[in-house]
């Protein structure tokens, strides 16, 4: 089962979607993955509405600030890694050549978060909980399974992120040098290199997030009837059926068809 009650440091803890449009999104997500949402009262502000799975939560979406709009930022999934002490994080991730975007700040009595971006690039959230730990069951079907760095100097970036949160890393020998990352003998994300898949130059580094479906095709006729895009046709690898698909809002994600499960 994927049932969590905490995450370790430095293990991926929660996802959130900023997107253009609230009222679309929910019953987009909620036909394509069963999920219910609640919205979260948020002081001067649009609500925080909280995707659930039953009684667990596993993800939320929010209305995209006109901060984000004015910069034409996309609608997208965002990625939270779990830390113990923020601000000695924050320290360790701009020691190692990292950036802080939006510096420390605390959410009610949920936890504190930041906003950071690598030295490739790819912005990514740290999360030190309090009475929000973040998702509540993962790798099930219909919930968040695998974060994955796509970046063009993937070497770098596992350099870097061994050193801020002493991830175990495993690479491929032989291409696409595929890197997995472990905290304490469990997989946490990965990492793929983007010149090795000779992808266009215009694509930046950043997280992708994926999520676990029970039949993948069944998945995507859904997510096209529902307005969604399919961008990437499925592949298969050892781990499973894959493809990357954007919502009506234009927001990338991944479905996947697990063949194995590592919770």
């Amino acid at each position: 089962m994927g049932i969590r009650e905490r995450y370790e440091h430095g293990v991926f803890c929660w996802v959130d979607l900023a997107t253009s449009d609230p009222d679309a999104a929910k019953p987009f997500y909620n036909q394509l993955f069963g999920w219910e949402f609640q919205d979260i009262p948020v002081e001067n502000a649009p609500p925080y509405a909280m995707a659930f799975k039953g009684e667990r939560r596993v993800a939320a979406l929010f209305l995209m600030p006109e901060e984000m709009k004015d910069q034409n930022v996309s609608p997208h999934w965002q990625s939270y890694i779990n830390v113990e002490d923020l601000d000695a994080a924050l320290q360790r991730w701009q020691s190692e050549g990292g950036t802080v975007l939006v510096p420390a700040c605390t959410i009610l009595d949920s936890g504190r978060k930041a906003v950071v971006r690598d030295p490739t690039g790819a912005v990514v959230h740290l999360w030190q909980a309090q009475e929000h730990i973040g998702a509540g069951v993962v790798n099930e079907v219909n919930t968040y399974c695998w974060p994955e760095l796509q970046t063009r100097d993937v070497k770098r970036a596992a350099r870097f992120y061994q050193s801020v949160f002493n991830w175990e890393i495993e690479a491929e020998e032989t291409p696409p040098y595929y890197i997995g990352a472990k905290v304490k003998g469990h997989y946490n994300c990965g990492m793929f290199d983007l010149e090795q898949a000779n992808l266009p130059g215009e694509i930046s580094s950043y997280w992708a997030v994926y999520f676990n479906v029970e039949n993948l095709d069944t998945a995507l006729d859904c997510l096209k009837n529902l307005g969604g895009t399919v961008l990437m046709e499925p592949m298969t690898i050892e781990q499973g059926r894959f493809a990357t698909v954007a919502d009506p809002q234009g927001a990338v994600f991944t479905l996947i068809e697990p063949t194995e499960v590592d919770d």
